[in-house]
């Protein structure tokens, strides 16, 4: 361990604790609610289900993934 070194005059933790987090000159940009994204992801998927997709597209795979979870009791692999 080098003794010799100076320490720099750091700021002290309650000096950087009271700055704001975001300056007041920047742009801030808040999120999207959870339940608006998880609908609009909802609607691409079954916007995409009436398309003519290889057996393995996985816009599919993801619809019939979430098809399984919102209606367990419900769906089966023949309803059209």
């Amino acid at each position: 361990m080098n003794t010799d070194r100076q320490i720099g005059n750091a700021k002290s933790p309650a000096a950087v604790v009271n700055q704001p987090a975001v300056p007041q000159h920047s742009c801030y940009v808040a999120s999207a609610q959870v339940a608006d994204v998880l609908f609009d992801q909802l609607e691409y998927l079954v916007a995409h289900s009436g398309r003519d997709c290889p057996s393995d597209c996985i816009e599919c795979s993801r619809l019939e993934r979430v098809q399984h979870w919102l209606l367990p009791f419900g769906h089966s692999e023949t309803a059209a």
